[in-house]
């Protein structure tokens, strides 16, 4: 069995962070940025070929999937690098890569991609066997030794298993098709849930043939600045779209200026039956739904009077949230659970929907855990006893800020130091309506705003991963399982974006809160850590409840009204055109629209 985890060769998000800048920042939070410099301009001994120049795709494909997703997803000019330690471009998690299994948010169960079998034994020590039938999209075969070059690297990027394996020797093969995962001793008794919440839903995105380098370099760094020197080179390592190799359903054939190309992958066993190609970047948002031009729309979820042609599929239960977040640069923000409450009562929270999502159901409890589960790991009397921040409710806000020492004069509010009140609000372009209802709430409330929008690479970048901010709005993410609450509150609480408790601070990892199910109770202290900790190793049901319902009860307080609604992928499809089934439980798949395709295919009607 692992001995625990040497920390020689792992380093704090803070490090990370400054490795690159914003790549480093945009590396951790999982989301966007962009770059021009060709891959072999950047890193000595990498040369990385045009794939286009060694494949000859068969590219006469008839019929044509025109698909619009956020933010212009066409990797012309590289402005999504496909390395995922650099930037995760969403379209390729979509479309052009693999997972080893999705779970499925109806039946509670993984449905196998890439993996064919997998075996957990009594200490955990998980032994995955994958299908012989997939290949990269240059004809290699895809092997375990691709399965552990991601892992390994995922670890040592901090992004991975690195809380519970050894990526030095806790990840190897057994032959060809077959990898073990091996925890650490002091996690072989997690619960298996949680377990198979960690590595089941892993995605393919390297390959031992183009990234195998890294992990040999980071087995022979010697110390902490060896390890920080081939992180740098991973994190801005930029692999264009017709370098990199994908092991998904489709691939990249052509993108400019207009539009971007990807056909099916003729190695990928299933995707090499279809018959037709997607096309994305030429409309922009609704404005393809509304010409009757496009045939998959992602996030517009309230639209009216569009084509016959257009139907919804059922929304998959995504465990995400749209979340207020606050932040360290206002000491009274930051100090005083009070003023935090103050200003979730200040905002119309239905409003806030109603404007946004009609007919989305508010999170009434705030917990940290999903709505859609935590009567599931709450005790009920705790519930019944949490605060509901999403009234409209100035009087109470007003209270709250007096009780700390603010003041208002003729309707502005003025700091416990005699200071106007200016709150900085910048938000990415995502969130636009819903920043602005929040800010108009808030400035009617008598706050004054500093309130800006920027595209959002730039918010990530300048403000999110930089925490330069006193409140602004993102995704709360939580995970698509009513399995265990861990994923949902170590989110909550430690999440790069919300920075809670983590190495940069947000509160202090003992807090205070009023006793557990009695909010007028004398105060308690809490260490969250520890708790968090304890909760996943957790070994019956009745402790894990004790666990995540102090849990919950301490974000409810802590972090009130943060969580406002549940945020799932909500889509358009032409089923007038195509033989879209409308009913079929295989869209509820991790809110992954492809693997719907993957279950069912599609063709013209």
């Amino acid at each position: 069995m692992r001995k625990s985890a040497s920390h020689q060769k792992r380093l704090s998000r803070r490090t990370l962070l400054g490795l690159s800048g914003a790549a480093g920042a945009t590396m951790l939070a999982g989301c966007f940025g962009g770059g021009d410099d060709d891959a072999s301009d950047l890193i000595d001994g990498d040369e990385y070929e045009d794939i286009l120049d060694e494949v000859d795709y068969n590219e006469d494909y008839e019929d044509e999937f025109h698909q619009v997703v956020p933010d212009s997803a066409n990797p012309y000019n590289d402005e999504f690098v496909r390395n995922p330690y650099h930037i995760v471009g969403d379209v390729d998690q979509l479309f052009g890569n693999e997972y080893l299994s999705v779970y499925n948010t109806e039946t509670d169960e993984f449905v196998q991609r890439l993996a064919a079998d997998w075996e957990v034994d009594d200490d955990l020590t998980t032994t995955v066997t994958i299908s012989d039938e997939y290949a990269w999209s240059n004809g290699t075969d895809i092997t375990a030794n691709d399965l552990v070059t991601q892992l390994k690297l995922d670890a040592y990027m901090q992004v991975g298993l690195e809380d519970y394996v050894d990526p030095e020797d806790g990840f190897y093969t057994e032959g060809d098709y077959t990898f073990v995962i091996e925890p650490n001793d002091e996690f072989t008794d997690l619960e298996e849930g949680l377990w198979m919440n960690q590595w089941a839903e892993t995605i393919l995105f390297v390959s031992e043939e183009q990234f195998g380098q890294y992990v040999e370099r980071f087995e022979d760094a010697n110390d902490d600045d060896g390890v920080e020197s081939v992180q740098q080179d991973l994190i801005e390592l930029e692999l264009s779209w017709n370098e990199a190799l994908y092991s998904g359903p489709f691939v990249y054939v052509e993108a400019n200026e207009q539009y971007s190309d990807q056909i099916p992958n003729p190695e990928h066993p299933i995707a090499q039956e279809w018959d037709f190609y997607l096309r994305t970047g030429v409309y922009e948002g609704e404005e393809g739904l509304r010409a009757g031009e496009v045939d998959w729309e992602h996030a517009e979820p309230q639209l009216e009077d569009l084509p016959d042609i257009y139907e919804e599929p059922p929304v998959s239960f995504s465990g995400q949230s749209f979340a207020i977040l606050f932040g360290s640069q206002d000491e009274y923000i930051r100090d005083y659970p009070e003023v935090r409450q103050a200003l979730s009562y200040a905002v119309d929270m239905q409003n806030l929907v109603d404007v946004t999502s009609p007919g989305t159901p508010l999170d009434e409890y705030g917990t940290g855990i999903d709505a859609g589960y935590v009567e599931n790991f709450v005790d009920e009397d705790v519930l019944e006893a949490m605060t509901n921040y999403t009234p409209h409710d100035t009087d109470t806000a007003t209270e709250l800020l007096e009780e700390v020492g603010f003041e208002q004069d003729d309707g502005q509010w003025f700091t416990p130091d005699g200071d106007e009140w200016t709150i900085n609000f910048p938000v990415g372009d995502w969130f636009e309506d819903h920043s602005q209802v929040i800010s108009n709430n808030l400035s009617e409330f008598g706050i004054d705003m500093d309130y800006y929008v920027t595209e959002f690479p730039t918010w990530e970048s300048e403000h999110a991963q930089t925490f330069e901010y006193d409140m602004t709005v993102h995704l709360n993410y939580g995970m698509a399982g009513s399995y265990h609450p861990y994923s949902d509150l170590d989110g909550a609480f430690r999440h790069p974006d919300r920075h809670a408790i983590d190495d940069l601070g947000f509160f202090d990892e003992e807090v205070e809160v009023p006793e557990v199910g009695n909010s007028d109770g004398e105060m308690i202290t809490m260490n969250l850590d520890e708790e968090l900790d304890a909760m996943r190793l957790a070994q019956s049901e009745e402790e894990l409840q004790d666990y995540a319902s102090e849990l919950a009860w301490a974000h409810n307080y802590l972090l009130p009204g943060v969580s406002i609604m549940p945020w799932s992928e909500h889509y358009w499809v032409n089923a007038g055109e195509w033989d879209f089934d409308i009913e079929s439980d295989d869209w509820l798949n991790t809110n992954r629209e492809i693997h719907y395709l993957l279950e069912n295919g599609l063709s013209p009607r």
